[in-house]
């Protein structure tokens, strides 16, 4: 998956301070990371069925998790509870289509942006050489992550960042 990079200018550490600093200034903030991917559903549609639910880790017919898939499966790629620390996020997709393309619309929130970033790892084949099947038939094309600072009495507290 392609990520957002801070600007050649800075270092990503010079970026991470400026939006909340270490973890100690960022209590009660979140973050949200968001992606859009674009699908390549004729290709996808032409797999055999079994390469499909392989591909995604779940059956298709009733979206029941496949326990023996292979470890390039999308639900084994991004298995929350198979990290370590765990990478648990809210996260949810939403599917887009604008007559030409259709994809999905990735939308993550969590505490850190680092679990986010250890799940794209994975995802790239970063830790171990297997890469996610998804991008057998998908290709993120844009992506962002957004700072939310915490709310203190109320109010958003902006202290992190000098304001």
């Amino acid at each position: 998956m392609a990520t957002k990079t801070a600007p050649k200018t800075q270092g990503r550490g010079s970026h991470r301070r400026r939006a909340g600093g270490g973890r100690r200034r960022r209590q009660g903030s979140s973050f949200v990371a968001v992606q859009r991917w674009i699908h390549d559903l004729p290709r996808f549609r032409g797999f055999p069925a079994a390469q499909r639910d392989a591909t995604i880790g779940r059956q298709i017919a009733d979206n029941e998790e496949i326990e023996d898939a292979p470890e390039s499966a999308h639900a084994k790629r991004t298995a929350q509870e198979s990290f370590t620390p765990e990478a648990y996020m809210v996260r949810h997709s939403m599917p887009w289509d604008n007559g030409l393309q259709q994809g999905t619309e990735f939308i993550a929130y969590g505490e850190s942006s680092d679990r986010f970033e250890n799940v794209l790892r994975r995802m790239l084949g970063h830790e171990d050489g297997i890469v996610d099947a998804l991008f057998s038939f998908s290709r993120p094309v844009t992506g962002g992550y957004y700072w939310c600072p915490p709310l203190q009495d109320g109010r958003l507290d902006l202290s992190s960042v000098g304001i």
